[in-house]
């Protein structure tokens, strides 16, 4: 049996070259916080699937695409205790001249007893996933629009760290019911996806896969977050191991030109090929 041409390697690689603000997760990437996240790449045919088999990966996707859903049923007001308490620090911050902007304290003062939170948890990492999507949640829809100083940007920051804490323990109990089934789910998605648009990772941990992947790009661009690409695909006798459309996604301000040199090669290449396995061998003339 004839051996297989490969031509590069089936890996298209994203590298998010500057930081996402501290403020909300990306809505057209499900809705998930980049902050901190680095090594970002699309993956595709077999390196992909590889790491659709990966079990504990899906916990932040999982975590962000749960809580909407355990939200109907979690609805319980801030405490009066911890925004008396928060507000009572908001004054003192204030008056000292910190300048405190609902978008980026909230979550940090949200997830800050994540640690102690989930200590004693049976599965600590999917915790950790759910205080933190759950943190973000509540902050983003507390600190969407803030009118004013200090002051009210610390209030609004009070109430989402507080109404997160107030519903943390229900949004565990009614996640933990779903969380094995969104794993298999997005297991199943992703490993479909490898041989098409292929799958997003960040530092290991899935994002999203399949045609969702161009609009989560896109998005970040739109951010200012400059995305700089490495496209190779493999090709074999058959044709192009793995899509061409899954690395179009990646590219940045001024770069196109410059990934159509990669992505000639590659066509010109894949039709060179075809042309050989189509003309007759010398034995058969």
């Amino acid at each position: 049996m004839r051996r297989a041409m490969f031509l590069g390697v089936s890996a298209v690689a994203v590298c998010l070259t500057a930081a996402l603000p501290a403020s909300a997760g990306v809505e057209a990437c499900g809705n998930i916080r980049f902050e901190g996240l680095s090594n970002c790449e699309v993956r595709l045919t077999a390196e992909c699937s590889a790491g659709c088999s990966e079990l504990g990966i899906y916990k932040t996707a999982c975590a962000t695409k749960l809580v909407p859903v355990c939200k109907t049923s979690c609805t319980l007001s801030a405490d009066a205790t911890c925004t008396d308490q928060c507000t009572a620090q908001c004054t003192s911050d204030c008056d000292r001249g910190i300048n405190v902007i609902c978008s980026h304290n909230c979550f940090v003062e949200c997830t800050a007893g994540r640690e102690a939170g989930c200590s004693d948890a049976a599965d600590v990492a999917q915790c950790a996933a759910t205080w933190d999507a759950n943190c973000d949640s509540e902050c983003d829809a507390q600190c969407v629009t803030v009118d004013g100083g200090c002051y009210q940007h610390c209030i609004e920051c009070c109430g989402g760290s507080c109404t997160a804490e107030a519903n943390m323990d229900c949004q565990t109990t009614c996640q933990d019911e779903e969380f094995e089934q969104c794993e298999h789910d997005l297991r199943v998605k992703c490993d479909a996806s490898c041989s098409g648009d292929g799958a997003l990772f960040c530092d290991g941990k899935y994002i999203l896969s399949g045609s969702e992947i161009p609009a989560c790009v896109n998005a970040l661009l739109e951010r200012g977050i400059s995305v700089e690409a490495e496209a190779q695909v493999s090709i074999g006798p058959e044709g192009i191991d793995g899509s061409l459309s899954g690395g179009m996604c990646a590219y940045g301000p001024g770069s196109r030109a410059a990934l159509a040199a990669p992505f000639a090669a590659v066509a010109a290449a894949a039709g060179w090929l075809a042309r050989r396995r189509r003309r007759p061998s010398r034995a058969s003339r």
